[in-house]
């Protein structure tokens, strides 16, 4: 596993005074440094049994790293072994013997992460049952992949990984040979095999990330039954929440100080809204992680956790089983905290205990499924009724999706059409002056693919983001009957200055941070 900076100090002092004891050597491989190509020489498995590693080879000379554990007994062995190799040893610590060879395990998905999978159906068919699944996920891993995918067919089992929100072909099974993984898999996550029915189950495995360390990864498995057999749909939830800062999930100063202002309010409904997959509990874990410190206490209600946060109450829920999700949710609000967070409001029942949560002294953070901000509060009036208290407690509503950055090492400049140039200035002429761009000169960006990006074009995710805070007028208007449609909502909130998820898509596009093709994707332009 990971080890932290100070853990990781304190071995190599200790792997120094070995040294010096022993006249050995220093190496200090928490410097980076290239490796060596031994495989025409040891392979990993033969590295990992004589416990070495290597840090530099010539043509007549191979210089390899030992601890204090290496059995320098099987050294000679090990020469006898590479006659034509002069060998030289230098100390190494245990973690940086693990990473080190963790380095040379990734360095075999070279081909993959540049886009290249004509070879990795090779690198699982040696593979036994037990084995393939995990190499399979370490692939997905190492390429940022949220879902993996496979789907039987008539002779074979299709795989795919969702990057980025986009599925991508890597590699095929023999169904013989996925119905032995798959059982495998099911036995091991807890769940039957051979059903009929669609089950759900979680697994973790210790993957090596870019950097050489191990870490735990926990994947959620979905299996449904299908024509020619049952599919999996594995999740990668990382559990480190790194990146959830809301500067880097694409929400901009002017969005951040609006969720600040709701934020620092004692009560109130927050709402992020969108269809699945669009990022919006990753924004209530980024305001949750703004928010959290030792004077306010922070629950949540999840399913399933996704990152582990510390310092705040989070509360694993099956959603499915409303009994138990009210039974917990009642249990939190006895816990007196400052900050509520659901997963989701699927049900009336959930919408009303969040609503009455909000209005006696507690601040609600959850997610709702809408295609806008103004779709939702006609769909929370369908849900609840004509509820003059809702009105009341929704303090905010951020609609969002989730568009793909271009690759900045190897994405070009061009200049749009007359047409697409029109279309642009048609959207954002709306827009204050005060946030509207200058439109004389317009640059966009497109992706061409190179190994940085896994020859895709794109890297990474970045928000789409609409606002629509809750103002006296509007408050009015959601109490105003049957005049409160979707359409009328969203006539206010333009007059009240409300950038809409197109627009703010044109103005990332404009930024360079994406192309025109995913607003496209995933906005009505």
């Amino acid at each position: 596993m990971a080890t932290t900076t100070s853990q990781r100090d304190t071995e190599e002092l200790a792997t120094l005074n070995w040294s010096v004891a022993n006249r050995i050597p220093y190496f200090d491989s928490r410097a980076p440094y290239p490796l060596p190509d031994v495989g025409a020489w040891l392979s990993l498995d033969e590295l990992r049994s004589y416990r070495v590693a290597p840090l530099s080879l010539t043509d007549s000379a191979l210089e390899l790293g030992l601890t204090e554990k290496t059995d320098r007994n099987r050294l000679g062995e090990l020469q006898q072994k590479l006659p034509n190799l002069q060998l030289s040893f230098k100390a190494i610590s245990a973690s940086g013997l693990e990473a080190t060879l963790n380095r040379l395990y990734v360095s075999i998905f070279n081909a993959e992460q540049s886009g290249d999978f004509t070879a990795f159906a090779a690198k699982l068919a040696p593979m036994t049952p037990k084995s393939t699944f995990p190499l399979i996920a370490q692939l997905a891993y190492l390429m940022r992949a949220s879902d993996i995918h496979i789907e039987p067919g008539e002779s074979e089992a299709r795989i795919r990984f969702r990057i980025d929100g986009t599925l991508h072909p890597v590699a095929s099974l023999q169904t013989d040979r996925y119905k032995v993984v798959l059982a495998d898999l099911q036995t091991r996550a807890g769940i039957k095999w051979g059903s009929s029915i669609p089950q759900s189950g979680r697994i973790s495995f210790n993957l090596v990330d870019g950097e050489g360390q191990t870490r735990s990864v926990d994947l959620r498995l979905e299996t449904i039954p299908a024509f020619h057999g049952e599919e999996i749909v594995a999740r990668l939830f990382n559990t480190e929440p790194r990146q959830l800062e809301l500067g880097n999930m694409g929400f901009s100063d002017a969005q951040i100080k609006v969720i600040a202002d709701v934020a620092s309010r004692p009560n109130g409904l927050l709402l992020t809204v969108g269809p699945t997959g669009s990022g919006k509990t990753s924004t209530l874990y980024a305001i949750i992680n703004r928010l959290n410190n030792p004077q306010i206490k922070i629950a949540t209600l999840e399913d399933p956790v996704e990152y582990d946060l510390p310092g705040i109450s989070q509360i694993p829920v099956a959603s499915e089983d409303r009994e138990l999700f009210a039974e917990k949710l009642r249990a939190v609000l006895r816990e007196d905290p400052n900050i509520i967070m659901i997963g989701e409001i699927r049900d009336p029942d959930t919408a009303r205990t969040a609503l009455q949560a909000s209005l006696t002294g507690h601040l609600v953070l959850s997610t709702f499924h809408a295609s806008s901000a103004a779709a939702a509060i006609s769909r929370l009036l369908d849900m609840m009724g004509q509820n003059p208290l809702l009105a009341s407690a929704i303090r905010l509503i951020i609609a969002q999706r989730l568009v793909r950055r271009v690759c900045s090492a190897c994405s070009e400049p061009y200049t749009p059409d007359e047409a697409t140039l029109a279309l642009i200035k048609h959207q954002l002429q709306a827009l204050p002056k005060s946030s509207r761009p200058a439109l004389e000169t317009v640059t966009l960006r497109r992706s061409k693919g190179c190994p940085v990006c896994h020859n895709i074009g794109y890297k990474g995710r970045i928000g789409v983001i609409e606002q629509l805070p809750i103002t006296p007028e509007m408050e009015q208007l959601m109490t105003a009957g049957d005049k409160t449609t979707a359409q009328a909502v969203e006539a206010q909130a333009l007059a009240e200055g409300m950038v809409t998820l197109a627009q703010d898509g044109l103005l990332k596009a404009l930024q360079g941070l994406t192309t025109l093709d995913e607003i496209q994707r995933v906005t009505d332009l």
